[in-house]
């Protein structure tokens, strides 16, 4: 094999090397926040961070479901003070006010 092709080759593999770690470390991260968000779940997430993963959510319907009914959980063992539903209905309204 002429050295060009051997150097291309090896630049080329070094290129691979690179994406390949990237997408690994990519999935590793992308595993560990679900792993984490279950961790919260089994330990009972509190309200102001249902609020906060609703946020980040946008546009991710099934998770903003699963969120609804964590709040919705909330509520029904919280039976005094503001529900946390209607807080999330609130910031559905004003995401649809600034999308309008």
């Amino acid at each position: 094999m002429s050295p060009y092709v051997s150097n291309v080759t090896s630049l080329f593999s070094g290129d691979l090397a690179t994406v390949s770690a990237s997408i690994r470390d990519a999935g590793r991260d992308i595993l560990n926040a679900d792993i984490d968000l279950a961790r919260q779940e089994a330990d009972g997430i509190d309200a102001a961070e249902i609020v906060t993963h609703y946020v980040a959510a946008r546009g991710n319907y099934g998770i903003r479901h699963w969120l609804r009914s964590l709040a919705a959980e909330y509520d029904a063992a919280q039976p005094f003070g503001p529900r946390l539903v209607d807080e999330l209905d609130e910031l559905d309204g004003l995401t649809e006010l600034a999308a309008a």
